[in-house]
């Protein structure tokens, strides 16, 4: 097959669309036949290894319905034995690198998870159709070039989202800001800071990483454009034409600079719960909008937002794809030994499922329940003229914060909430309380700068955006007598100094955060006191 980058050179795009995007125009049975053939030849590779007998037993599966029936669910702890020191012996194909997770789904801590060289090459495709759909404006609407600018505000290797990186430099030769090699050595701070000073020089095509990095910053160019003056090493001919140029369109707009005054990016590529949160800031600081997109450790990219950034749409050729009803996720959590039933991607209906892979190319899991619920927003879409399900993430399965089976929460809605009140904040958290005997959602804020506002005046803007948000927040007030609302206010600097101590503490960029959804007691109480110490 071409490779993406002479189809790029040789300017056939119009095959390069077809290669990387054409999936969005696949009917189910293709879909599922696509699903079907890679799932039964990494069913072939398996049944020669002790992880494939391990899990599907001596005799190897002859059809997906066998396979389904002989192979349990599997989570991280199923594998601990398997992959322990690295062990090669056990898998299906030697790897070519190992992949480390956050460590955050298990309490078994990170996890390495082996990618072999096809699946590793494999990741730049998905990543490729992710900057084609971001950039353009209609099917078939190509803007990616050759030496294109990326800067990736992400986590390095040993994580997936390093491996990422370097699949899209070896199999694209794309430029990054800064050098990959040179990042890998810088903490996360200073590689995005360096990498946006070199845009100012050389100029910046794709952005990938968090939406929040982008709001943020987005915020910091409106408030300081105005005060700051450009330091000694950036002024050279192309930055100061950029800034010259910025400023006009600026004074012609009535406003401080913004980001977009300075680059017009091709497309900006997303993931996380925040994407939609930031969606409109994103848009008006960057002038694009970013597409939302769904990756982890243990099988690369599996879904992406097309050009209307509407829902997502899975890959058929990233893993094999099953879905676990909500009402039998529920049914699990209540009794561990139940054994819930999954579907397939041709029996989806609009609705909340667990997401389980198996992955493809020589990889190791089977039957793998990611813990991540996702909505089916419909079956097809026609604006992209497409019949595949559209999907989006709605949260972990244990951060749903449920408030007496009335009030049911994810990451997403909370943060939107947060957001609707106009409160300027750092960051959040939320946690399920026992109060008085009942249960309450207790969010804890960090405020930027010195606030005026009262924690009371906070409190009525929080409490009056769950009332518009949330039907169902005053049905708990009329029928069970309650407010289900707490609001504590962090002391300024509370994020910044746990983050710094967990850096001290020579922890990994993926656990410097706390997370925002049902944090341990542990680390509460480390956010609370940090400050103390």
């Amino acid at each position: 097959m071409t490779s993406s980058l002479q189809l790029i050179e040789e300017g056939r795009k119009d095959e390069l669309w077809n290669k990387h995007c054409g999936y969005i125009k696949l009917s189910m049975r293709e879909f599922m036949d696509i699903q079907k053939r890679l799932m039964l030849e990494q069913i072939k590779l398996l049944g020669a290894s002790n992880v494939g007998k391990h899990f599907m037993g001596s005799d190897i599966p002859t059809s997906i319905e066998e396979f389904r029936q002989v192979t349990p669910l599997t989570r991280i702890s199923d594998y601990a034995s398997l992959l322990s020191d690295k062990n090669e012996e056990n898998l299906p194909v030697k790897p070519y690198v190992w992949a480390r997770t956050s460590g955050r789904a298990s309490d078994l801590g990170p996890k390495w998870i082996p990618y072999t060289q096809a699946f590793y090459d494999h990741l730049s495709d998905s990543i490729i159709s992710a900057m084609l759909m971001s950039s353009c404006t209609n099917p078939g609407d190509v803007k990616l070039e050759r030496n294109d600018k990326f800067l990736m505000a992400t986590a390095p290797r040993p994580y997936v989202s390093g491996y990422l990186a370097y699949s899209i430099l070896e199999n694209l030769h794309a430029i990054f800001l800064p050098n990959l090699d040179e990042g890998e050595k810088m903490e996360y701070g200073d590689r995005v800071a360096a990498g946006f000073k070199l845009a100012m020089q050389q100029g910046l095509d794709y952005f990938g990483g968090l939406s929040i990095v982008l709001a943020r910053m987005g915020e910091q160019f409106e408030s300081q454009s105005s005060k700051t003056q450009p330091s000694k090493d950036l002024l050279n001919v192309a930055t100061l034409f950029r800034l010259i140029k910025a400023v006009m369109i600026a004074k012609i707009n009535k406003r401080n600079i913004l980001p977009k005054d300075i680059w017009k990016l091709k497309g900006i590529m997303s993931g996380g719960t925040d994407t939609e949160i930031y969606r409109e800031k994103i848009e008006y600081y960057w002038g694009k909008k970013p597409l939302e997109g769904f990756s982890c450790t243990e099988g690369g990219n599996l879904c992406f937002q097309s050009w209307n950034f509407k829902g997502m749409t899975f890959f058929p050729d990233n893993g094999f794809l099953e879905f676990i009803p909500l009402d039998e996720v529920n049914k699990n959590k209540a009794d561990p030994s139940y054994q819930p039933k999954t579907v397939l991607m041709d029996e989806l209906e609009v609705g909340t499922y667990e997401l389980v892979i198996s992955n493809f190319l020589g990889g190791i899991l089977v039957r793998y329940r990611l813990f991540d619920l996702f909505k089916v927003v419909s079956i097809g879409d026609k604006e992209i003229g497409s019949v595949l399900p559209q999907v989006q993430f709605y949260s972990r399965t244990d951060d749903i914060i449920n408030i007496s089976s009335y009030l049911i929460l994810s990451e997403r809605e909370i943060w939107k909430a947060i957001e609707a009140t106009g409160i300027q904040y750092l960051d959040w958290l939320a946690i399920k309380e026992i109060v008085s005997g009942n249960p309450v959602l207790h969010i804890y804020i960090e405020l930027k700068g010195q606030s005026i506002q009262s924690d009371e005046e906070i409190f009525v803007l929080l409490d009056e955006q769950f009332r518009n948000l949330f039907h169902e927040y005053d049905d708990i007030k009329r029928d069970l007598g309650i407010n289900p609302l707490v609001f504590t206010r962090l002391p300024p600097g509370s994020f910044n100094a746990y983050k710094k101590s967990k850096v001290e503490a020579g922890a990994d960029i993926e656990d410097i955060r706390p997370p925002h959804m049902q944090p341990s007691p542990d680390i509460l109480k480390d956010l609370i006191t940090v400050l103390m110490d």
